[in-house]
């Protein structure tokens, strides 16, 4: 790990909530505008995959059903659900023991 990540990782563990979701907002605002259309898509895909998993652990089924509940009408509002796949996109789910625990 270089410095410049130690640096950021130690400045970030003594933020407060709305201090990091303030940073986060501006830090990704600046950076993926040099990004392409392309490198947007990809680059939020990861984001997602890599990260998704630790930042939901230890909520409940129904923790995850009101949060999804909450997210739905901005998924709805930003994204084209005429063109989305969705039978497609859940047809490509992982087998059941690869599902988390809260699944099985």
């Amino acid at each position: 790990m270089n410095l410049k990540s130690r640096l950021a990782r130690t400045l970030v563990s003594r933020l407060s909530q709305q201090e990091i979701m303030e940073l986060a907002g501006e830090a990704l605002t600046r950076w993926m505008i040099r990004l392409s259309r392309e490198e947007k898509v990809a680059f939020l895909t990861k984001l997602v995959e890599n990260n998704l998993q630790q930042a939901l652990e230890g909520l409940t089924r129904e923790d995850r059903a009101r949060l999804m509940n909450a997210l739905l009408r901005h998924v709805a509002r930003e994204f084209p659900l005429e063109d989305v796949d969705i039978l497609g996109a859940f047809g490509t789910m992982e087998a059941d023991d690869e599902l988390p625990e809260w699944r099985k």
